[in-house]
């Protein structure tokens, strides 16, 4: 058999790459640029926008992701239709000065996009987030349906200890090279800049130190997470504020997980969706696209639960396609939420009953109507 040229053999690959796209069995991303109106008031978006654009064999695991994404980074349900450019109508840009994206994973089991952004306030700050899906559901990974409460203990002082060591460690290699500078009659500033640096490091070690209690028992990730093709990468935020990033020399701390050796701190859903084993399911419904409908009227809702019971998160008329902000608390099985006007003004209570991937009960203004919404589940 003659074989072809490598260029040839690989050019398939390449035009994939340079169209901007990754492909996976059954699923395909494409990038979409976001052009943004250029407005007095403001400077950003300095520029356009890159967003991903999920296209599936099953229409609507493509749906669920594309509205995870558009939701979590514009506060808008994706655009029905699309081209290779895309209007910022709708979509919640505050604050936005850049943004780009890969994707670091797309197999048959996950996919997770690395947004590579910039946003401003009174500053502006680059970072980095991702978000991974089971792409047999449309579900979106979360850490705490992942890891046992054990796990989530034996990670969060895995990377405690990582960070009281690079502490130290930066502490006496800064007092090392201070030591020798001084014997050499250096300038004034050099010696100023070694014992800023000193300081500072002293100061983030001991804030570290004075939180091993409560990382002993956290229940919970502050860190972040990102489910790449060959390992988990979790990710601290660094020590420093904007003021004293310039002396912050350990920054952000993350560490790199083998997907194997994660095993004994995951849960059977856990197993199941990073490690291909078992068929264990998550019944969350909180950090998932919830469809369902409020009276007879098709609804869209994703809500965000934080440690202490809080939530908040936003819905959305299939018809009218505008953000409605929702805050409440959940206790127990129950969930009552706010929903407020342009103003911030109460405008509608909702009551509801927490169930596996389901959210059922009524929603109280002017009148009271039925509310049910699911998360994205096997069964569909």
């Amino acid at each position: 058999m003659k074989r072809l040229p490598v260029c040839l053999v690989l050019l398939p690959l390449l035009v994939t790459l340079l169209a901007g796209r990754s492909r996976a069995a059954g699923l395909e991303v494409r990038s979409l640029t976001v052009t943004p109106k250029p407005e007095a008031e403001s400077p950003f978006p300095a520029g356009d926008l890159q967003m991903p654009w999920v296209t599936h064999e099953k229409p609507e695991v493509a749906a669920l992701i594309n509205d995870g994404l558009f939701i979590a980074r514009f506060k808008a349900l994706a655009p029905t239709k699309v081209g290779a450019r895309l209007p910022p109508d709708g979509l919640d840009l505050a604050g936005l000065s850049e943004q780009g994206f890969s994707v670091t994973r797309n197999d048959a089991r996950l996919l997770t996009v690395r947004f590579d952004a910039e946003g401003c306030g009174a500053y502006c700050e680059s970072y980095i987030v991702a978000y991974s899906f089971d792409v047999r559901t449309g579900r979106q990974l979360n850490p705490r349906e992942l890891f046992t409460p054990a796990g989530v203990r034996a990670l969060v002082l895995r990377m405690h200890k990582e960070k009281l060591r690079l502490y130290r460690e930066q502490v006496s290699r800064h007092e090392r090279e201070l030591k020798t500078a001084s014997k050499k009659e250096p300038a004034s500033d050099t010696l100023a800049d070694l014992e800023e640096r000193i300081a500072f490091n002293r100061e983030c070690l001991e804030g570290e130190e004075a939180k091993a209690e409560e990382e002993r028992s956290r229940s919970s990730f502050h860190e972040r997470w990102e489910f790449n093709g060959t390992e988990a990468l979790m990710t601290s935020e660094r020590c420093s504020n904007h003021a004293s990033r310039a002396l912050d020399d350990v920054g952000n701390v993350s560490l790199p997980l083998s997907y194997d050796s994660l095993r004994p701190q995951l849960t059977a859903y856990g197993k199941h969706v990073l490690l291909g084993e078992g068929q264990g399911v998550s019944g969350d419904v909180f950090g998932q696209v919830l469809r369902g409908r409020l009276g007879k009227l098709p609804i869209v809702m994703m809500l965000e639960r934080q440690d202490d019971g809080s939530v908040s998160g936003v819905y959305f008329y299939e018809k009218h396609r505008k953000p409605i902000e929702l805050f409440g608390k959940v206790e127990g099985g129950k969930l009552e939420l706010q929903e407020r006007d342009a103003e911030g003004n109460p405008a509608a209570s909702l009551r509801l009953e927490v169930g596996k991937n389901l959210l059922r009960g009524d929603w109280v203004g002017k009148q009271t109507l039925r509310m049910e919404l699911r998360a994205p589940s096997p069964q569909g």
